[in-house]
């Protein structure tokens, strides 16, 4: 699956690959996409700036301080962070964390670490640690044990096989002091919940 891209006005017109495939809140940009190809095999950390297609192997860490997604279609041995993109993971993840500004997508394999995500967490593949999100849904295919963690919504499929301990957080709460020295809470929630701090 190719799509073409570049200049109308007649200069050579590039190819590159369709990210089509990708749900939504996990997409590729396809004009800045940094690939790794099936059969490479790379150790040590590595820092991108924009979208990471790896289809080969990796042992280090992926790291990205900008809103770049990153897409593991191969193994990857370590942790992969992204300050506002996503993360999906379609091959195997092992012996890592996932921190990810966005949402978190495991349809391959993730062992023993911690996902992160600031939005939704979406499992339909093989899972053994601790998920983290706002939204956490387990699906249908989901085979899995560890401890999930969720803000707003949980949901878990039928058919899904997952031995997990289930805990609802909630938001830190921020007391703040105005000119006339009362405790005001920046979110509607029952008094008996704050707690000065």
């Amino acid at each position: 699956m190719f799509k073409k891209f570049g200049p109308d006005n007649g200069d050579t017109v590039k190819e590159a690959p369709d990210a089509g495939h990708i749900s939504p809140s996990v997409k590729a940009s396809t004009e800045q996409i940094n690939t790794i190809l099936k059969g490479s095999k790379l150790t040590g950390d590595i820092n991108v700036s924009c979208d990471l297609a790896l289809s080969g192997d990796v042992e280090g860490n992926i790291t990205s301080l900008q809103d770049s997604s990153i897409i593991i279609q191969g193994t990857c041995k370590g942790n992969i962070t992204t300050k506002g993109g996503s993360v999906k993971i379609e091959g195997a993840l092992s012996g890592g964390n996932i921190t990810a500004g966005k949402d978190v997508h495991i349809s391959g394999k993730f062992t023993g670490g911690e996902v992160r995500a600031a939005g939704k967490v979406f499992v339909n593949g093989k899972f053994d640690g601790k998920l983290h999100g706002s939204e956490v849904e387990i699906g249908s295919k989901a085979k899995g044990k560890g401890e999930i963690f969720y803000e707003e919504y949980i949901s878990i499929s039928r058919g899904a096989q997952v031995e997990a301990q289930i805990n609802q957080t909630k938001k830190e709460l921020k007391v703040v002091k105005n000119s006339s020295e009362k405790n005001v809470v920046d979110i509607n929630v029952p008094k008996e919940a704050i707690k000065d701090k």
